[in-house]
């Protein structure tokens, strides 16, 4: 054979690629016989198989980015593939059939592996947003209270649900404004915004124009209130009662017409359901003012109670006819205050006394021995108006170095000083006619003056050098000076009144200062 005649196995090869159906039996099985016998045949028919594959893709004229077919480009290119495929496929199913015994010995025809399969990756899903419980009410103030492990509010707050109350008294404060006041023992559930289910116990609804149609119900009763304040009670055996104080109620019972009920009556059932008329008595269930008072109570304990405490005037008395003035500090060396003038009145709550500074000459005197390097002062005031450039709370006598003055503006701005070293003026106001929590803290160690309202700072100021704090006689809602003839002179004098003031010799803290605003505050 001359080197330009191909040889016989080859001309087979090329011939089986133009057309495979051209190859006699003999001449396939010659071919498989060199297949399965000389590694170069099998290389030379692999050559021949990728170079009809090219051929044919060029002739297709087709793009191969197109990896999936698209109706417009026709059948051309799926019928290359399906070529190209056949020709492996033949190649291979020739290759294996030709290949020899040894079937542990791996084929010299490379089959191309094909890649794995690229990973699914997993459909993204959104996670399943949870909508929390809708939170009905909550804690607006409580006294000396305890829930049943399981059947209590969480952080003050009351979604729909059960409640047992073992202990104290509480208010729940709905968003519509209904207040509830439910005195212990007590079971109910709370239900939804306009309706409480009272299973036993004692409460109090109080109920806004926003809450009108706000329900009660009980095992025999449901009052609808129609713009009112009512009370319900369920005892141990099941005997109710229902008392309207104010405005009106429609009652159902099972079996019966709804009912009107007005102002000052009340109703009650036995555990037979028995109905009577009783006395409507506004002073057997407990309000958010009565409950807060009790609390204010506890914590005024602990105020009076400090080491620290200098004074501590509550104008809680039993005689309104005395000018003394005591002092609840248990510690202190500072004797009662003198009344010179002033007027006995309500503070806060109806039961709580305050001090009122109405007319010329109405102050409390004082004296206050000793030198102190930290003090803090808190005092509630309402002011009535603002008739002077300047008003006291609390002076000293005079103004020397390092006594400390309480004045308001005719703003109502605070106007602090101390003798010697500074004089502030507040930004925030004390509004008229408003219970108002005023504070100070003095710290002659960290040179510095922090003044509060209603528990936040209002102002900070910081001190030149270093100076004791001293007060000796002292007046509360004026300021007295030494006249040119050696006479005390007052002026400055205060318009409203003065409920809780005291002077402790420690700094107390902002959270302290906050917790004793918040302790006094629950009064409306």
């Amino acid at each position: 054979m001359s080197e330009n005649q191909p040889d016989p196995i080859s001309e087979l090869i090329e011939r089986y690629f133009l057309d495979p159906n051209s190859l006699s039996d003999t001449e396939q099985a010659t071919l498989i016989d060199a297949l399965k016998a000389d590694p170069a045949v099998r290389r030379r028919f692999r050559m021949a198989a990728h170079i009809e594959t090219e051929l044919r893709y060029e002739a297709s004229g087709e793009e191969p980015v197109a990896t999936t077919p698209s109706p417009s480009t026709g059948t051309s290119w799926p019928k290359l593939v399906f070529a190209i495929a056949a020709t492996l496929l033949i190649g291979i199913a020739i290759g294996y059939s030709i290949w020899p015994g040894d079937s542990n010995a791996p084929p010299e025809i490379a089959v191309e592996t094909p890649h794995p399969p690229e990973p699914v990756q997993p459909e993204a899903v959104e996670p399943e947003v949870i909508t929390p419980p809708n939170v009905i009410a909550r804690l607006a103030v409580g006294h000396a209270y305890r829930f049943e492990e399981g059947f209590a509010p969480k952080e003050g707050e009351f979604l729909p649900g059960d409640y047992h109350l073992a202990e104290g008294e509480i208010t729940l404060g709905f968003d519509n404004g209904v207040a509830v006041s439910v005195e212990s023992p007590a079971r109910f559930k709370v239900v939804d915004p306009l309706h409480m289910h009272l299973e036993h116990g004692r409460a109090r609804a109080i109920v806004p124009e926003t809450g009108h149609g706000f329900v009660i119900q009980t095992s025999k009763l449901v009052v609808e209130d129609l713009g009112t304040e009512f009370g319900v009670v369920v005892d141990d055996q099941q005997n109710q009662e229902l008392h309207v104080f104010a405005g009106e109620v429609r009652l159902h019972e099972q079996d019966l017409p709804p009912e009107l009920l007005t102002e000052n009556s009340a109703l009650a059932w036995n555990a037979q359901d028995q109905r009577r008329t009783i006395a409507a008595d506004d002073h057997a269930f407990a309000t958010s003012m009565s409950i807060g008072y009790k609390r204010w109570l506890d914590y005024s304990e602990r105020l009076r109670d400090d080491p620290a405490a200098l004074f501590y005037f509550d104008f809680e008395t039993d005689s309104r006819e005395s000018n003394n003035v005591t002092n609840r500090a248990e510690h202190s060396v500072v004797q009662d205050g003198h009344l010179n003038s002033g007027i006995w009145a309500t503070g806060r709550w109806p039961e709580k006394g305050a001090m009122l500074f109405e007319n010329p000459g109405d102050r409390i005197e004082l004296d206050i021995p000793g030198e102190y390097d930290q003090i803090t002062m808190m005092a509630w005031v309402q002011m009535n108006r603002y008739d002077l450039a300047l008003q006291t709370v609390f002076n000293t006598i005079g103004f020397e170095r390092g006594e400390h003055h309480w004045n308001l503006l005719r703003s109502g701005s605070l106007r602090m000083g101390l003798g010697g070293m500074y004089d502030f003026t507040s930004r925030a106001a004390l509004p008229r006619n408003r219970w108002t929590h005023v504070a100070a803290q003095l710290d002659s160690i960290a040179k510095e003056s922090i003044y509060y309202i209603d528990g936040k700072e209002v102002g900070r100021v910081a001190w030149d050098s270093t100076i004791p704090l001293r007060y000796g006689p002292c007046s509360i809602g004026a300021w007295g000076f030494v006249n040119n003839q050696g006479e005390v002179v007052y002026g400055r004098e205060l318009r409203g009144r003065i409920d809780e003031i005291a002077l402790f010799s420690r700094i107390l803290s902002a959270d302290e200062i906050a917790e004793a605003y918040e302790a006094g505050s629950n009064f409306q």
